[in-house]
């Protein structure tokens, strides 16, 4: 949920804004003569923004969910599980 703030609380009170954004993850849309103008939050928040609008991770996404739906996909636990057998098998070859 966002918090909508004048410029001028904005410009009075901005270390507190960013503190909020940072540790609570407040998110603002900063008004300027009642019309929003810009958004502050915190960077967690806009590198996930950013991820989600990359080309090459969508298309990364993509692939996954079709290998997925395919059955080509294994769980976590599974993938552990052989990449551990794998590392044992080398430790006692060398």
């Amino acid at each position: 949920m966002s918090i909508t703030v004048p410029a001028y609380v904005a410009r009075t009170q901005l270390g507190s804004l960013l503190k909020q954004a940072a540790t609570k993850k407040a998110r603002f849309v900063i008004t300027k003569s009642g019309k929003p103008t810009a958004v502050l939050l915190s960077i967690s928040d806009f590198d996930d923004m950013m991820e989600e609008l990359d080309a090459e991770l969508q298309k990364s996404l993509a692939v996954a969910a079709k290998e997925y739906r395919s059955g080509q996909a294994i769980s976590l636990r599974n993938y552990l599980k052989s990449r551990m057998r794998r590392r044992a098998g080398r430790a006692k070859t060398a």
